[in-house]
């Protein structure tokens, strides 16, 4: 009998961004219920972190810690100049899975589709990373909001799996993309979805030949909720003399500063659904179902996320490796969140992230 690896020599960890996990089904996602049935696990709902945006919630699976704590708190994040800058510029305030393994001699890859994912991630510190410092590259396919197709990425996933890193880090947008634009129920993001689950099946075949070595992480950032009501809850005139800024995060938005009156305030305008302290002079705040946070004068789309009620992420391990039936137990106990992949992931290439993570 062979001896059973103690640690797996391979993990990948892919991300499909915006996929609800409800949708999961044999319609839709026929491979990925195959490949989990192989393994005798099955897809899961596990909690994103707030907001449940994309740069949020990425960041976390880069580090391990909450939005407060990697400092990427939205998809625009407020500067010590009072001005808002893209996430991406900043990066995680804390060291990520890439500077870990970096440390361990640990080989790292990164794909994304979405390319300010690599600043977001701080993918830079990976051993390979695409696209190239975050640029798209000349002449590439994009998508209708400007990030790459997936035709595009899902190449350079599979060549990322055939060479030598210990662990790879790959996304899919489009999902994400077709939620917005087509709303997530909709037949034209259902026919996204569907394939993407042909593309998981190129990402399965190539893993298949080190399958026994491999522990496969499928999972999304976050889901999506349609917006039936275009009129946005700006809350511009409801802040006007609080000294409180605020950015929309699609049907959520984040409050900066402090005020005596600020949940008062907050409660009592119309469309606000509900609020939560996320830190030290920071709130967020949802919309009702239907509606979306945003400044008076932009359009919405069909579909947005960023409220509690859209902080649902798919969440599925797959393989031969006997970790993945461990992994699995834990999954079904409830308690695991986005927070927890980052140190899950380093225990299994054995390694420790280098700060302190959050496990509740």
């Amino acid at each position: 009998m062979t001896a059973r690896l103690e640690r797996p020599k391979r993990v990948v960890f892919l991300v499909l961004d915006g996929f609800p996990p409800a949708l999961v089904g044999s319609d839709l996602t026929p491979t990925l219920l195959d490949w989990t049935s192989a393994s005798s696990t099955v897809p899961r709902a596990v909690e994103a972190v707030l907001p449940a945006s994309t740069y949020a919630n990425h960041a976390t699976f880069a580090t391990g810690v909450g939005p407060v704590q990697h400092g990427i708190i939205g998809n625009h994040v407020r500067g010590d100049d009072g001005r808002f800058h893209p996430a991406s510029q900043l990066g995680p305030s804390v060291p990520t899975l890439f500077d870990a393994a970096a440390t361990a001699d640990v080989r790292s890859a990164i794909v994304v589709g979405d390319q300010e994912l690599i600043g977001v991630m701080g993918g830079r510190a990976a051993s390979e990373h695409w696209p190239l410092d975050g640029i798209t590259p000349a002449g590439a396919v994009l998508d209708a909001h400007g990030y790459l197709d997936d035709a595009e990425t899902l190449p350079q996933i599979l060549a990322a799996l055939a060479g030598d890193a210990q662990l790879v880090v790959a996304q899919l947008n489009s999902p994400d993309t077709a939620g917005h634009v087509h709303g997530p129920d909709e037949r034209g993001a259902r026919d996204v979805y569907h394939a993407v689950d042909r593309s998981v099946a190129q990402i399965r075949a190539a893993i298949e030949p080190r399958a026994a070595d491999t522990f496969t992480i499928i999972v999304s950032d976050h889901s999506m909720e349609p917006v039936t009501i275009d009129e946005p809850v700006d809350l511009n005139e409801a802040l006007d003399g609080t000294g409180l800024a605020w950015f929309p995060e699609g049907t959520a938005a984040l409050i900066y500063g402090e005020h005596p009156d600020a949940d008062r305030v907050l409660a009592s305008t119309p469309g606000v659904a509900g609020m939560r302290q996320l830190g030290p002079g920071l709130r967020i705040a949802w919309a009702d179902p239907g509606r979306w946070m945003c400044f008076h004068g932009i359009d919405s789309e069909p579909g947005m996320h960023g409220s509690p009620r859209t902080a649902q992420q798919l969440a599925a391990v797959v393989g031969a490796h006997p970790a993945v039936r461990d992994l699995d137990t834990r999954l079904q106990g409830g308690t695991f969140d986005a927070k927890q992949w980052a140190p899950a992931i380093a225990g299994l290439l054995g390694f420790d992230l280098p700060h302190p993570h959050v496990l509740a």
